[in-house]
């Protein structure tokens, strides 16, 4: 070992000692941590070594409580450190760590802001604060770090509206920004992440004005999450655009107008959700398309006109909400012949006819809800033999 690589390991062995002198210790998670051998370090759990200096500290879910000491800025050749999953309290400050990519502070109690000297940062490509105590504006210097991917800054206190230069992070894979207090409007600047899989803008939000059209240009989205946030207007029609898009959460908004039939080409959604909004109109034609649907939730709106029968038909249907509308007509007869079907909520509506006999055909079926309509004949035998059910509302129609 040359003096110069001694001296530099040693460095790290006081900074890990000075962090976990911070540490409170229910039970002897770090107890490989022998504090008295700095030739040790690159043994300790959580600990990786390259060219004997430390550049890997995962303390990951170890159940650890107390506070992060500044000293654990002085490990200088850091590329991966995660203090995820613990009771960690306090502010923490991570600076001059210019060889760190990767960095999660998620799941923990930390407070304070995140307005870090990011220009220090320029490798990273992970930031992932999500579910902490912090507050104040979201860190404008995030657009500094040129490398980023995956910028997780939800659940936590943060206010203010979102910096519309957060549009210029471009190589952005992954980002979370709800649960927070945020407001004003969403920047149409969001639309230039065109790399964008992942987007979670919804929960304590509380923005103004609508989905901005310009998300249309989101080509790559797998989830697009923007419930209960608040949002008004009609459903941008370029959201059709959006073809590898596998989730669309929308619900609990104020959203008005029809559906827009664009949403038929969606042929990847698994999970749609529309759900307690104020949307009017009929189910489109076009959600013929939707052969690979799981999820359908369009309950708590103004919707009219009857269930398409092609709904019935979706091989991977297992949740059907359509509950507190004003659909009319009958309850498509195949309904819950393809065997998945788990949930069905038809509750409230003006339907008529009678119970279909296949709702229950591989005894999938747990929840039932069909009351406050106009169904009449009798119940279904095969539906008495539905042993999967847990719970059945019937009332207020005219079964005998």
């Amino acid at each position: 070992m040359t003096p110069s690589s001694s001296t530099s390991l040693v460095s790290d062995f006081h900074a890990l000692v000075s962090l976990r002198n911070g540490f409170q210790f229910p039970k002897p998670m770090l107890s490989t941590w022998n504090v008295s051998n700095p030739s040790s370090v690159c043994s300790w759990i959580g600990v990786q070594c390259f060219r004997r200096r430390v550049v890997s500290l995962d303390l990951t879910d170890m159940d650890l409580d107390g506070s992060v000491s500044p000293e654990i800025s002085k490990l200088d050749r850091l590329t991966y450190l995660s203090l995820a999953g613990n009771n960690f309290t306090g502010g923490i400050e991570i600076v001059n760590l210019s060889e760190l990519r990767f960095l999660n502070i998620s799941n923990n109690g930390f407070g304070g802001n995140v307005e870090w000297n990011y220009s220090c940062m320029g490798n990273l490509e992970v930031l992932d604060v999500y579910y902490n105590n912090f507050s104040g504006f979201l860190p404008a210097g995030v657009v500094e770090l040129k490398k980023l991917r995956y910028l997780a800054l939800g659940g936590n206190y943060f206010v203010g509206e979102i910096p519309p230069s957060y549009g210029r992070i471009l190589g952005l894979e992954y980002l979370q920004l709800g649960g927070n207090n945020l407001e004003g409007k969403i920047p149409g600047e969001l639309g230039n992440l065109t790399n964008l899989r992942e987007l979670y803008l919804g929960y304590y939000n509380a923005f103004e004005g609508g989905i901005p059209p310009e998300f249309g240009n989101l080509v790559n989205l797998v989830i697009l999450n923007l419930a209960s946030c608040e949002l008004d207007g009609q459903i941008p029609p370029e959201l059709g655009n959006l073809m590898s898009l596998d989730t669309l959460y929308l619900f609990i908004n104020l959203l008005s107008g029809p559906i827009p039939k664009q949403l038929g080409n969606l042929t990847s959604l698994v999970n749609l959700d529309l759900s307690e909004n104020a949307l009017t109109g009929e189910i489109p034609p076009e959600f013929v398309n939707l052969k690979k649907l799981g999820l359908l939730h369009l309950f708590t709106n103004k919707l009219h006109g009857s269930i398409p029968n092609n709904v019935s038909e979706f091989p991977d249907l297992e949740e059907l909400a359509l509950g507190d509308n004003n659909f009319t007509g009958v309850i498509p007869e195949n309904l819950g012949q393809n065997g998945k079907l788990h949930v069905l909520d038809l509750s409230s509506n003006k339907l008529t006819g009678t119970i279909p006999r296949n709702l229950c055909s591989s005894n999938q079926l747990k929840n039932l809800d069909l009351t406050e309509n106009f169904l009449f004949g009798s119940i279904p035998e095969d539906l008495g033999r539905c042993y999967s059910l847990v719970k059945v509302w019937l009332r207020d129609n005219y079964l005998n």
